[in-house]
C-alpha cells in the first residue's frame, strides 16, 4: 500500500510529522505533500526522520483558466534555488489572498479577527482557507471547517493564485516529477468537464507534466479507469494519493478511492523516482 498525498502542520494539515512518520510506518512508500513548502522534508532530513518508504514532495496552488490547480512535484533537489523561487512567488502571492479574504469577510459579513487570530495567520508561511476556517469556527461562526469554507472562504479574489503553465516551465529542467494533483477535482472542489480536462492535459503536457494523479480517494472505479486509460494513451505517469489532512478532512492515510476500488497495482510512480 502506497499513499503519495497527505498533509502535515507545515500547510494546512493537523499531525505533526512525529504523528504522520507513525501512521504511514505500514506503507511501502509515502510522500509529504504540503502546499507550497519544503518544511516537512526540511524537518524530517534536520532531525534524522528519513525513512527508504519517505519520498519528498510538494503540492504547488496553481491556477489555469480561472481554475485553481494543484501539481504535485515529487523527488525534488531541495537545494533548487528555481523551486525556492516558484514557492516565494506562490508564497507571497498567498498571503495578499489572505489579506483579501479578512477585509471581505469584515466587509461582507462584519467578522472581524481579534489581534491574536491575526497574528497567527500573518506568522505561517502558508496560510491556507482551512486555516482561516478554524478561527471562523474556534469563534462560533460555523460549525464545520468545511462549512466555514463553503459559506464565507469561495469568494473570487482580485490577487489570483500562479499560472499553472507557468510554474510547470520553470520546473519542467528540474529534478523532479511533475503530476497533476487530483485531475478532476479534489476535495471541496466541483468536478471539471471532461472535455475542458482533456484540453487541459495536452496543454500541460506540452509545458512538462509526466503524470496524473489518477488513484485518489475522491474517485470511484469509474473515474480511476478514465484516467488510467488518459494517463496510458499520453505515456504519463502514475501517482496515487488520499489528500488527508488530518482532522480538517475526512479521510484517512491510504484511503485511495471512494468504492474500496484501489488499483495500487496501477501506481508507477516508484519505479520512475528509482530510475
Amino acid at each position: 500500500m502506497v499513499d503519495f498525498h497527505m498533509h502535515s502542520i507545515f500547510s494546512d494539515g493537523t499531525d505533526n510529522i512525529e504523528e504522520l512518520l507513525l501512521k504511514t510506518k505500514d506503507l511501502s512508500y509515502f510522500s509529504i505533500t504540503d502546499h507550497d513548502t519544503i518544511e516537512a522534508y526540511e524537518y524530517i532530513i534536520k532531525n534524522g526522520l528519513d525513512k527508504p518508504n519517505y519520498i519528498p514532495g510538494v503540492e504547488l496552488s496553481t491556477r489555469d483558466n480561472g481554475d485553481s490547480v494543484h501539481i504535485l512535484f515529487y523527488n525534488y533537489d531541495s537545494n533548487c534555488n528555481t523551486l525556492k523561487e516558484v514557492i516565494k512567488e506562490i508564497d507571497d502571492n498567498r498571503k495578499k489572498r489572505l489579506e483579501e479574504r479578512i477585509n471581505i469577510l469584515k466587509d461582507n459579513y462584519d467578522i472581524k479577527f481579534e489581534k491574536e487570530d491575526l497574528d497567527y495567520l500573518y506568522s505561517l508561511n502558508n496560510p491556507t482557507k482551512p486555516n482561516i476556517a478554524k478561527i471562523l469556527v474556534k469563534n462560533n461562526y460555523s460549525i464545520s471547517v468545511d462549512e466555514a469554507i463553503k459559506v464565507f472562504l469561495y469568494h473570487k479574489l482580485t490577487t489570483k493564485k500562479v499560472e499553472s503553465e507557468y510554474v510547470l516551465d520553470k520546473l519542467k529542467n528540474e529534478k523532479g516529477i511533475l503530476i497533476l494533483a487530483h485531475p478532476l477535482g479534489g476535495i471541496g472542489e466541483v468536478r471539471i468537464d471532461r472535455d475542458k480536462f482533456v484540453d487541459r492535459l495536452n496543454r500541460f503536457i506540452n509545458h512538462g507534466l509526466k503524470g496524473l494523479e489518477c488513484i485518489y480517494s475522491l474517485y470511484d472505479k469509474e473515474e480511476q479507469d478514465y484516467l488510467l486509460n488518459l494517463a496510458k494513451e499520453n505515456n504519463l505517469i502514475i501517482s496515487g494519493g488520499s489528500d488527508y489532512h488530518g482532522k480538517n478532512k475526512k479521510v484517512s492515510i491510504g484511503e485511495l478511492s471512494k468504492d474500496n476500488n484501489t488499483n495500487y497495482l496501477a501506481i508507477n510512480l516508484m519505479e520512475y523516482i528509482k530510475r
